[in-house]
């Protein structure tokens, strides 16, 4: 048994034991990118700061969950690995298909991806975010769809995405200010 496995099971083994903690962790797990979605609308049109540069981090994390989910899919065509319990017996929370690849998990590269994007520029709400990106992680090992090296393959993915967007934000800022001068003529079209 490999130390994947065994920390899964550590991890796991909680699952079923109170049914209100399930609930709330399998909620998380499954909703929990609403939140993610709901921040970025907020800081969108959020007149906090830069008004300009919090739109630029909306697109800047847009671009990066774009390029890290796509990079996921291409992983899981080159590398099928089976979810926990296709293999094992665990405590399943949530109902997935077993032809559906288990590593890297989509969900926790798409949270670190979007709470890296915030980090960079804004470091406490991207602590937050952060926070939020670990329990999203360890809600998928509870409710039992993905093991500890998915979710944090899906991190690192996530966070090399986002370091290397941010890093070269000089090439895509002309494309953020173009996007971001449409919405704002468009939008000051429907106030006349």
């Amino acid at each position: 048994m490999n130390l994947d496995y065994q920390i899964f099971k550590l991890i796991n083994q909680f699952a079923g034991k109170s049914i209100f903690i399930d609930h709330l962790v399998l909620y998380f797990s499954k909703y929990g990118p609403l939140l993610f979605g709901l921040f970025f609308i907020w800081l969108w049109f959020s007149k906090s700061k830069n008004k300009e540069q919090n739109q630029k981090i909306v697109l800047s994390a847009l671009t990066i969950v774009i390029l890290t989910l796509g990079i996921d899919m291409i992983i899981e065509i080159v590398h099928f690995r089976p979810r926990p319990f296709v293999d094992h017996s665990v405590t399943l929370l949530f109902n997935k298909s077993n032809m559906d690849p288990s590593f890297p998990s989509n969900h926790a590269a798409g949270s670190f991806a979007l709470a890296f994007a915030v980090f960079w520029n804004r470091r406490k709400a991207g602590l937050i975010l952060l926070g939020l990106a670990c329990v999203m992680a360890l809600s998928r090992i509870y409710i039992g769809v993905h093991y500890p090296l998915d979710v944090l393959a899906g991190g690192f993915i996530g966070f090399c995405v986002s370091f290397l967007v941010v890093t070269q934000a000089r090439i895509l800022n002309p494309l953020y200010n173009f996007i971001i001068d449409i919405f704002n003529k468009l939008s000051f079209k429907n106030y006349r």
